[in-house]
This record gives C-alpha cells, structure tokens and sequence, in this order.
C-alpha cells in the first residue's frame, strides 16, 4: 500500500486506500494556514514547525481525502476548487469542533450536565429553592430538576440512581450514603396570630407552655428521626403533649393551626414570609436545632454532583446557615 506522504506534486493524481479516513483536525489546521499564508514556508513559521514536515502534512490530507487541495509550483501555492471548499467551510468546522471539546472539559469539570435533586417538602421553602438558585447562578450551563420525595424514601433514590442528591431534615443515616449538614435552624412554634403562646415571651416559649395546647406533627413514617426528636425534646423537659398527625405529611396552608390553639413545630426558615395571621416564636431552652442535611452517595461524586457539593457548601457559609442557634448538640 502506498504511503500518504508519497502522493506526488504534479502528474496524475491517484487516490490511495486512505480515501476512506476521516482527516483529523490537526491537519485541517495545517491546510487552513497554508491557505491563508498562500506559502509553506510562512505557515511552517506560523506553526512552529518545519517545513518539509508541514508539506508532508498537506500531502496526507489530500491523500486521505483522495482529492488535490492545492496547487504547487516553484514559485507560488494556488488553492483548486476542492481547497477553496474547504477553506471556505474549514474555520467554522474547527469552530464548532472546539467548542465540542471545550464542552466535554467543562462537563468534565462539573459545569455542564444535569443535576436532580430529591428533597422533603419540608426543605421546599427556602432551603431547596435558594441552593438551586445559587447552582443556576454559578454555572447556568448545568439543568437543575428537583422533585418532592417522603424523607425515609430520599436516600433510597439517591442509592438507586434516581436522584443524583438529596435535602431532608433530620434524615436517617444509611449504608451507602454521605450526609452533609447545610443549614442549622432554631425550632420553634407557629401558632395563630393572637394564641396565648406569643404574648410577652420574646425570649422564647417554653415547652412545658407548648404541652398545655394540641401539637400539631407530621406522622412518624414520614419522618422517623424528626418524630422521634420532637417526643424525646418534650420528655426532657418534662412535658407530656397532645400530639395530633397532620392529615398530610406538610400543609403549606397550615389549615390546622386556624382554631387558634393548635400549636406547629417548625424551624426558623417558616418565620420568613409567614401569613397575615400566622406567628413564629423561638422555643426556649436547651433544644435541638433542626438540621437539614444534603444525602449524597459514598464514594466519588460525579463532577455535577460534587460541584453542587461545592455551591451549596459555599453558599451555606455566605448565609451563615451554618452558625449554631445555641440549641443542645
């Protein structure tokens, strides 16, 4: 078989076997500056290379594409029609060919792709919103989707592929996960404007005050860990409440607090852009914050994954959601 390289200046011009290749860009790149120079020696200086290895480069393209490029003589290089087409479509081609491998770097680093998210409704109003406006915001080339899913159901749909993270409160630890604490809020009770509870306690209510009206709480399948942090908060400091299930794991209406003496317990973040008639009160005392943690899954991340790792940890601290509301550990 022939040799590209050995494919001759005038005579005949004979296609090799190689007609069947496709030319590689780096050869392209060396054909576009041989036209535009309209002189090997130039476009070698141009390249930084030599120029018999150059010539030898434009003889393999025109050998690999089985048509003649450019026309040579001792004095000049002309292009033929088959190298003004492509020199005519050649920039655009490299152009777009960049941008294809400028495109797999920056998904390669986490800047380009798809990113789902599972949370609970629960994280829904301003946690989940406000760290997939900071992951639009800092790399708008990466399509975030996030979906409601029951707290115990978030780690299995990261596990499962699914979800590529998750954002629960007080989720349960699981084999296979990694959790990572993003936002700490103070708890407190959400009650009708003008209950008994949010008159002259700024400094916080007590939850042996909180005992003495119905409270209001998801059911326990819903969120076992949170369930079960609320009972033993109450048995710590001695009180014994009327809990009643909500009728639906979150009620953004909060429906049930409209009788005027049904209490809610709900982190800080629900203060934020409350009803009219709604109001948040601190609980007093040694309690729990509430923490909402990010699932992720063990191991190394994908680069969307971690970079959504990265802008919410960021974000996290710029928020100060991070800082300890002097609750109990």
């Amino acid at each position: 078989m022939p040799d590209a390289d050995a494919v001759p200046d005038s005579g005949d011009f004979r296609v090799p076997i190689l007609v069947a290749m496709t030319p590689e860009a780096r050869l392209l790149r060396y054909f576009l500056a041989v036209a535009e120079e309209s002189h090997f020696t130039r476009a070698a200086e141009r390249l930084h290379i030599a120029q018999p290895a150059l010539s030898a480069q434009i003889r393999q393209l025109e050998a690999q594409l089985g048509v003649r490029l450019l026309e040579r003589t001792t004095r000049k290089v002309e292009l033929t029609d088959a190298g003004r087409a492509v020199q005519d479509r050649g920039a655009a081609a490299l152009a777009a060919l960049d941008e294809v491998w400028d495109a797999a770097r920056r998904a390669g680093r986490g800047e380009l792709g798809r990113l789902r998210l599972a949370y609970s409704t629960s994280t829904g109003y301003g946690t989940v919103p406000q760290l997939v406006e900071a992951m639009r915001a800092r790399h708008p080339e990466v399509h975030v989707s996030a979906e409601p899913v029951r707290t115990p159901d978030i780690a299995r749909a990261v596990l499962d592929g699914r979800a590529d993270a998750g954002v629960a409160r007080t989720p349960e630890p699981v084999a296979g996960v990694r959790l990572r604490p993003v936002r700490r809020e103070r708890q407190g009770v959400l009650v009708a404007a003008g209950h008994p509870l949010t008159a002259g306690v700024p400094e916080g209510v007590e939850l042996a005050a909180v005992a003495e009206f119905p409270v209001v709480v998801h059911a326990r399948e819903a969120n076992p860990a949170h369930y079960d942090q609320v009972v033993e908060m109450f048995r710590r400091a001695g009180a014994t409440p009327r809990l009643i299930e909500r009728s639906v794991a979150f009620d953004p209406t909060q429906r049930v607090l409209r009788d005027g003496r049904t209490v809610g317990l709900v982190g800080e973040g629900m203060a934020d852009g409350l009803a009219d008639w709604l109001r948040w009160a601190p609980v007093a005392g040694p309690v729990n914050d509430l923490v909402t943690q990010i699932v992720f899954p063990e191991g190394e991340l994908p680069p969307v994954t971690a970079r959504f790792e990265e802008v919410a940890a960021a974000f996290a601290e710029t928020a100060g959601w991070l800082t300890s509301a002097g609750g109990a550990a």
